[in-house]
């Protein structure tokens, strides 16, 4: 044999167990050469027979996001403020994205605008893997680490030159185990349906139901282009969210994303209105339920609570009708949901009506208990009625509407400031 050859093993750093595949190694110095590590993380790179001083050099720097989460951001977030320290020198490492030999707010900001799809952001990837020797002994921090092999007086094949890879921002092993999924609370989101109708515009505001320990979501919202015109995304008060937490690059093609993140999880009340979506639509047909969907092919939709277990995302979306069917603006019976909602005091509901009737307005309590009510006779159209309920306790309310049309009913929410 006229070569010299160089051999050795990449395990993942997380478990030192599995190998890293397709890592390209390289082989510099007195000679050259390359191999692409095998599915055990094996390769065996040869040169050309000589003497001298060579470096041996793993790379991989494909599919930068694989494994990368929200949830990610949020244990750098508990690293910097104290929550939770990262003490394992190599998850230390994962945590500089930017290869800034530092951990910093910017590393997170970095993974959430990467998984919006912000090709810059994923330019401060500065590379998807990172190795280190496994001979080397790790210190705290781990700044300075070697990331190659250097052999001087080298005259026959090297073998057992092994590498610990360490993928770039992924912190959270519990995404490589799907059997984890539904660790934590679900992300249920609702929306009240609407009939399209060309030249108008239509809110989509999404309310979560109660969730007691949020700290990261991330998921995305796929929209008809030639049905609806994003116009507005708004923030709303129950999420300290803000516009750049959410991902409207290719929105010409329908696509809405967002990604949230920070170190301690808070509690979301029930119908916590959490962002609005505006959109002018274009052509008419169907609902805003056909046209406007989870896209868990873009981004998967996972929430994760301050302890990093994860769950999923649904859209539910709400009935126009007690029948489930979509109504028209006019004639028909439909009860609508109550303005504002969650109130502080005051609220009103509407209700269509397709002919005359006398009719009734109930709110009763989760007991079902009568609170309040209003009664008359309605001429056929849209109606309206104020109410204001500041005496009562907090809490969950429904309220019925009764004609000759039959009997409708919804649920709202009374919260105090």
């Amino acid at each position: 044999n006229c070569n010299i050859e160089f051999s050795g093993q990449i395990e993942w750093s997380d478990d030192q167990e599995t190998g890293v595949n397709n890592a390209t190694v390289n082989v510099t110095g007195a000679g050259t050469g390359s191999d692409l590590s095998d599915v055990n993380g094996d390769y065996l790179a040869s040169v050309p027979y000589t003497t001298g001083t060579f470096i041996i050099t793993p790379v991989k720097n494909t599919n930068k996001l694989n494994g990368i989460t929200s949830a990610d951001a949020t244990a750098i977030q508990q690293h910097i403020t104290g929550a939770a320290p990262i003490t394992n020198p190599y998850r230390m490492i994962a945590a500089d994205v930017n290869k800034s030999n530092s951990i910093t707010t910017a590393d997170a900001t970095v993974i959430n605008q990467a998984l919006l799809g912000s090709p810059s952001a994923l330019a401060q990837f500065k590379t998807s893997w990172r190795f280190v020797p496994q001979t080397h002994t790790m210190s705290m921090p781990p700044w300075g680490f070697p990331e190659k092999i250097t052999l001087t007086g080298v005259s026959t094949n090297q073998t057992g030159k092994d590498f610990f890879g360490i993928k770039t921002g992924d912190l959270v092993s519990i995404w490589t185990n799907p059997s984890t999924l539904g660790a934590g609370e679900p992300l249920v989101l609702r929306v009240q349906d609407q009939v399209l109708e060309a030249g108008t515009e239509i809110e989509a505001e999404f309310r979560a139901d109660q969730l007691n320990d949020l700290a990261a979501w991330q998921f995305a919202l796929r929209f008809d282009p030639e049905q609806l015109q994003l116009a507005v995304v708004q923030p709303l008060p129950a999420l300290p969210l803000t516009l750049e937490d959410f991902g409207l690059l290719n929105i010409s093609e329908g696509e809405i994303r967002t990604a949230w993140s920070q170190a301690a999880g808070l509690a979301l009340e029930e119908a916590a209105p959490v962002f609005r979506l505006k959109f002018n639509v274009l052509k008419s047909g169907g609902k805003l339920s056909d046209a406007l969907q989870l896209a868990n092919g873009l981004l998967p939709g996972r929430v994760y609570n301050s302890a990093l277990a994860e769950s999923g995302v649904t859209l539910e979306y709400s009935a126009l009708s007690g029948s489930g069917d979509p109504v028209l603006p006019t004639g028909e019976y439909v009860l609508m949901q109550n303005v504002p909602n969650p109130f502080v005091q005051k609220t009103s509901i509407s209700f269509v009506l397709p002919g005359e009737s006398e009719g009734a307005l109930r709110i009763f309590d989760a007991a079902g208990r009568l609170l309040a009510g209003h009664s008359g006779h309605f001429a056929a159209g849209r109606h309206q009625v104020p109410f204001d309920l500041g005496a009562l306790p907090d809490g969950v309310l429904y309220y019925e509407l009764t004609t000759d049309f039959g009997t409708l009913s919804r649920k709202m929410v009374l919260m105090r400031k």
